[in-house]
């Protein structure tokens, strides 16, 4: 090599060195069409306080510089020839990283035409077809705040770019929706978030296939459908997946007088986020077809929010003939005293000083911290005296001015869980939802019978205690040390039995009083999280609230909290996982396909039969899922009530009295044992 050779060489191995030093921190990606570069198509960034654009180069690529860290969105505005927009969600952890392939990639083999025009997917990891972000209803803004859905507009010829999720409904950022520590507490979302997703197999045949309708958790005020995964749903068994966005929080149950006086019986009903699960199931009836779907082969099923609105769907008659099974996983109907969920319309309106008072959070008194927010009060008394005196139009119109973060805002974020905000939701209007008691209703009969799975887990309440101050102490906001693991392991043993006793024990029997052969009840039992530099995972998490998702959904990888992935899954429990997702998967695609579990799908078929529910002591008749290792997946007699949680609690002689008193009350209320014991 000659001297001048020798020079090129130093001087590019010295600008690479340069180059590498210094600060990366552009957002990038490629906007593709049957994997070929699209040119000149408009990508816009938004942080919430400013707009940036450009346009894609000849190999489709496109490059925001000079991006620090933060929340963004990035959207592909439509090029030439199609509709919609298509937009991602990006958080940028350091200013000095680049967040790459933020990509939109369209498959023209995926158009298909809808009843709002034709739509274009693209293809998921695994090749399934999928298309993201589909508006199911027409964004629920303005004069359509606090209504009944409405159809989406008409697209027409161009197709919809259903390459990406929509966005996601207005939430507090916390753990549970998989934000960043910094970002805890912000406010994320949109209400223009009506969109769901589908998965479709590709299918030779004509025959139609069964769909399964997931509706996701997060107390009813937070959560998004993009974050569940129905590809290996769909190409493992053959069904169509579809998961949904629907309103959230305030915006999604809100009931006060002074709303839609004029609107019908829907807008008034204050169920709006119920409301949107019955369209989105009625665009399953009008448009699955075209996905090769079997509108009426429909089976529903969603965890902990997800299976109370699950149940919703039972119960209202609004949703009737809509769908044709059901799956509720660790839904919530008054397992613990203090639940908000399926009460009263006078607890989700009334002021808390009314003869029949409302509950903290009811309309009127958030109107209350509104008014004093806006400076149009100094307290609870003079807010009070002008809420009343405002006239129904007025105060209307001052409740739909104000932005989605002044609302959500009034929910004070320290005072949720998890992001999870304390509020009512799914009220007993009367129309949309029957104005009974929940477990009377199932008992009566009349409700929307079908074959049902239902079930918890064996430690649901870890999830939630485990970002309890009271018992969990995170060092670096990383680190989780538990205070006391005596009272920790008991408070989640009676918290979790509650959980089972009520929400599957007390729920199936109340249903098989009218369908005695189609209810189907288990618990999840894996807990084999591994023991890292001796912090035992498995002890802190165990088999909680929301961990049997990855099994249903036939995808050992996936968690709900990405964050946590390491702390969950290895090589070690790896063999134990496929296990469980092999069964799980295979016994719920088997009730979309037949209407009851069985020996699950004949493609994955399981040596024990699930068979149904009932109140015979001596007969199986709870299936529990669990690795071969801890038992693998058998039927058990087992039956648990609330009155047997009782009689363990008050013989406990392991807590202090103060714990004991303050979870006997938070699962049981203030009854005649709480009053003599602990009020002394």
């Amino acid at each position: 090599m000659n001297t001048i050779m020798k020079r090129q060489t130093l001087i590019i191995l010295c600008l690479g060195i340069i180059l590498a030093l210094l600060p990366a921190c552009k957002i990038s990606g490629k906007v593709t069409k049957d994997g070929i570069g699209v040119k000149g198509a408009t990508v816009v960034l938004n942080n919430g306080s400013e707009e940036l654009s450009t346009t894609t180069d000849k190999n489709g690529e496109y490059a925001f510089s000079k991006m620090p860290a933060g929340e963004y969105s990035v959207t592909l505005r439509p090029p030439s020839g199609y509709s919609g927009k298509a937009t991602r969600r990006v958080t940028k952890i350091y200013d000095d990283v680049d967040q790459a392939d933020v990509n939109f990639s369209m498959d023209s083999e995926t158009v298909r035409m809808i009843s709002s025009g034709r739509v274009i997917g693209t293809r998921d990891e695994n090749g399934v077809p999928v298309w993201w972000g589909i508006p199911f209803a027409a964004p629920p803004v303005g004069d359509l705040r606090w209504k009944a859905p409405v159809p989406p507009k008409v697209w027409g010829d161009n197709p919809y770019i259903a390459v990406s999720p929509g966005k996601l409904c207005v939430q507090y950022a916390d753990m549970l929706n998989n934000s960043p520590i910094k970002y805890y507490g912000s406010v994320l979302g949109s209400e223009d978030c009506l969109y769901l997703n589908v998965w479709a197999p590709e299918t030779t045949t004509s025959s139609k296939k069964p769909v399964m309708f997931w509706i996701h958790g997060g107390g009813n005020t937070l959560g998004e459908g993009s974050v569940y995964n129905g590809r290996m749903l769909a190409e493992r068994y053959g069904v169509v997946v579809v998961t949904i966005n629907y309103r959230l929080g305030p915006f999604g149950w809100f009931v006060h007088p002074a709303l839609n006086t004029g609107g019908s019986a829907e807008d008034r009903s204050g169920n709006y986020g119920t409301l949107d699960i019955i369209k989105a199931l009625s665009w399953v009836q009008e448009n699955i077809g075209a996905f090769g779907g079997d509108k009426n082969n429909v089976m529903v099923f969603g965890e902990s929010a997800g299976g109370l609105n699950t149940l919703t769907m039972l119960g209202s008659p609004l949703a009737r003939g809509l769908f044709h099974k059901a799956a509720v996983q660790s839904g919530v109907l008054d397992w613990i005293a203090q639940h908000t969920a399926w009460q009263p319309k006078a607890i989700a309106e009334n002021y808390i000083d009314d003869e029949n008072p409302g509950m903290s959070r009811s309309s009127r008194e958030v109107v209350n911290d509104l008014l004093i927010a806006k400076g149009r009060a100094t307290d609870r008394a003079g807010a009070k005296a002008i809420q009343d005196s405002m006239a129904t139009a007025e105060l209307a119109s001052f409740l739909r001015s104000l932005s989605a973060s002044d609302i959500i805002k009034i929910y004070d974020y320290k005072t949720t869980r998890g992001g999870i905000i304390y509020m009512p939701t799914v009220i007993r209007d009367g129309t949309v939802i029957p104005d009974m008691e929940p477990f009377a209703l199932f008992e009566s009969g009349n409700y929307n019978q079908v074959p049902i799975i239902v079930g918890t887990n064996r430690d649901e309440y870890k999830l939630f205690l485990m970002i309890d101050p009271g018992y969990v102490y995170n060092i670096f906001d990383q680190l989780p040390v538990v205070l006391d693991h005596s009272d920790y392991e008991k408070s989640s043993h009676y918290y979790s039995q509650a959980w089972k006793a009520s929400m599957a024990d007390r729920l199936s029997t109340a249903l098989i009083a009218n369908q005695p052969d189609s209810v189907y009840t288990y618990r999840f039992d894996w807990d084999e999280e591994p023991n890292i530099l001796g912090f035992d995972v498995a002890f802190l998490i165990g088999a909680a609230h929301g961990m049997e998702i990855p099994f249903v959904f036939a995808d050992p990888e996936y968690t709900i909290i990405e964050s946590k992935k390491t702390f969950l899954y290895t090589e070690a429990n790896l063999e134990g996982r496929m296990a469980m997702a092999d069964s799980m998967s295979s016994y719920w695609a088997a009730m979309a396909h037949f209407g009851a579990p069985g020996n699950g799908m004949p493609q994955a078929p399981q040596s024990t039969a699930w068979t149904p529910w009932n109140t015979d002591p001596m007969k199986l008749r709870l299936m529990i899922f669990d690795t071969p290792e801890d038992g693998g997946v058998g039927m058990s007699p087992y039956y648990l009530s609330m009155n047997d949680v009782r009689d363990e609690l008050v013989a406990e002689t392991g807590y202090s009295s103060e714990l004991k008193c303050e979870v006997y009350h938070d699962i049981f209320g203030a009854d005649g044992y709480y009053m003599e014991t602990c009020m002394e």
